[in-house]
């Protein structure tokens, strides 16, 4: 354990800070279509009834 106990302070409120830098990021990318959405479940009451 660090006898500095600033150093503590400073850790969470750069974590903070990251957490906001990467929420903005992902907001950016969802703006403008970059970022990929994740693959679905296909719909089994439509397979099973044999529609195309």
């Amino acid at each position: 354990m660090s006898p500095r106990r600033d150093l503590g302070t400073n850790y969470v409120r750069l974590m903070a800070e990251i957490g906001a830098y990467a929420e903005d990021g992902a907001n950016i990318m969802i703006d403008n279509g970059w970022l990929e959405q994740p693959p679905g479940a296909a719909d089994r009451d439509l397979l099973a009834k044999g529609n195309d």
